[in-house]
């Protein structure tokens, strides 16, 4: 499914950039492989070689975090480790997974105890009594995906720093200025996150 997403997506992200200006682009649409609405913005970075999508598939109850760029990340579905710095705050580690164009990727929550020195422990994932995944940790797990957006949302610049398969260091430079007004456009899969 994501994979046809941002190949509808990234065709045309070359046409956002002009003149070396941060570009902000609203994203309406279908999802080309399994017909979902998506809803976001699209934010192009300070060179205009990277994006960040910030998406709501209507598929999914969590906002998509997509990156991508023009080169190959790794190989499809392995986890890669991404450095995001935001306001020259914390430089927080989050894991994204290779998408089948192996060129974008999708963050996702790796392990709980990477988030539980800013979230908390985590609650148990399963209910012994219900044999099903305890809802306590589902909100958990909901509120990191909501951070995050809240976090590239209402900041003023973020840089994101990896490092490809080929062991190539790539850093991109974002500005975050025009997010915040845009954040209705995620209100169908966006809640304000928690403080723990």
């Amino acid at each position: 499914m994501l994979a046809g997403v941002f190949g509808l997506l990234f065709c045309n992200a070359g046409l956002a950039v002009a003149q070396g200006q941060q570009i902000l682009v609203p994203v309406d649409g279908k999802d080309p492989v399994d017909n979902s609405h998506l809803i976001g913005v699209r934010l192009a970075a300070e060179d205009g070689k990277a994006f960040l999508f910030f998406l709501c598939d209507s598929d999914n109850t969590n906002p998509r975090v997509i990156f991508g760029h023009g080169a190959e990340i790794n190989k499809p579905t392995k986890p890669m480790a991404f450095d995001v710095t935001i306001d020259g705050g914390e430089t927080r580690r989050h894991y994204f997974a290779v998408l089948p164009n192996m060129r974008s990727a999708l963050f996702f929550a790796r392990t709980a105890q990477m988030y539980e020195d800013r979230f908390g422990k985590s609650p148990e994932v399963f209910n012994e009594q219900t044999r099903a995944v305890n809802p306590d940790y589902i909100d958990w797990t909901d509120n990191i995906y909501n951070q995050l957006i809240a976090d590239f949302f209402f900041g003023k610049h973020a840089i994101v720093q990896f490092k490809d398969v080929s062991g190539q260091s790539h850093l991109y430079k974002f500005q975050l200025a025009l997010l915040a007004e845009n954040i209705g456009r995620l209100q169908t899969c966006y809640e304000a996150p928690r403080v723990y």
